[in-house]
């Protein structure tokens, strides 16, 4: 994984524990039993969880999929670049 990916996971770590604590704080409002709390707890977690994991694998996705094009741009430009320092090497030896 990359940087922006591992970011991505820590931000998807923070949000995920700040939403159990809210969940789990409105749940103890309501008087739901502590076994019950613990099972549908595990259950936010584990659907929390695995939302996150397909959202950052969608995104690694979509950066891979900027990052080629990306690349081929850069070939694209150094191949330019080199044509062009050609052309002016060829100009300054006809002055």
């Amino acid at each position: 994984m990359n940087r922006e990916t591992d970011r991505l996971a820590d931000v998807l770590t923070e949000m995920s524990a700040k939403a159990l604590v809210t969940w789990m704080t409105h749940s103890a409002l309501q008087d739901i039993p502590r076994e019950a709390l613990l099972t549908r707890g595990s259950d936010f977690v584990y659907a929390l969880q695995a939302n996150f994991v397909l959202l950052r694998d969608v995104l690694s996705e979509t950066l891979e999929d900027i990052e080629q094009p990306s690349h081929h741009l850069e070939e694209r430009l150094d191949s330019l670049e080199q044509r062009l320092q050609t052309l002016q090497a060829v100009a300054g030896n006809r002055e």
